[in-house]
């Protein structure tokens, strides 16, 4: 009797894994599981100044920021662009910079390194105040760098928008990893890198990356 319980026991147990089995395997494909497989780009902030990099600061400027970045995938690039919003409208776009992911040495995409952005108010004789950008790439490899002008209006204050947590991007997506923001009223709107939120800003700039 004990011996015909223990087949049963094993029969039912047998017949459970089974349709456990049937269940995975048949299951329709989650939008997280998607998510998963189309991730490529991580982005994750940082405290540029933190540590002993803080002496830096001085020369960077206030208005600077920085995102760690992490890539697996088939793209052989990396690159930044700056958006201008006014009024809530994005109303230009200008090149930045972009710099190849590929090792040189062992000739691998898995890439690691960090994007960084300061802005400083210059003032040039005869014109008006420009903001002078500053974006680069840098990676066990050495820096990649670019400067950037744009004219600047006279406002009464201006603030960095920063990324607030990190994200797992698609390799054919953009994302919007640091900004600046500025006003000429006395007041602020509270905005992120959202474009739900950046519909509320007087002016801002924003910057994204992109694999390609």
């Amino acid at each position: 009797m004990q011996k015909l319980n223990l087949i049963g026991l094993i029969l039912i147990i047998a017949a459970m894994l089974c349709a456990c089995s049937k269940d995975v395997s048949n299951q329709p494909e989650t939008e997280i599981t998607k998510q998963v497989e189309g991730t490529a780009l991580h982005v994750e902030p940082i405290d540029l100044f933190a540590g002993e990099a803080r002496k830096f600061q001085p020369f960077l400027g206030t208005m600077s920021g920085a995102v760690k970045l992490k890539y697996g995938g088939n793209k052989n690039d990396i690159s930044a662009k700056i958006e201008l919003w006014e009024n809530g409208t994005k109303t230009k776009t200008y090149s930045s910079i972009g710099t190849s992911m590929q090792d040189s040495q062992d000739k691998t995409k898995d890439y690691e390194g960090e994007f960084i952005a300061s802005i400083k108010t210059v003032s040039i004789e005869g014109s008006k105040p420009l903001y002078e950008i500053t974006t680069a790439f840098a990676d066990k490899n050495g820096t990649a760098s670019s400067i950037t002008y744009i004219d600047r209006d006279i406002r009464k204050g201006s603030n960095t928008i920063q990324l607030n947590k990190s994200l797992d991007v698609s390799e054919n997506d953009e994302v919007a990893v640091w900004g600046m923001q500025a006003t000429d009223k006395n007041e602020w709107e509270t905005i992120d890198l959202t474009p739900e939120r950046l519909k509320n800003a007087k002016w801002a700039l924003i910057f994204k990356l992109s694999v390609n």
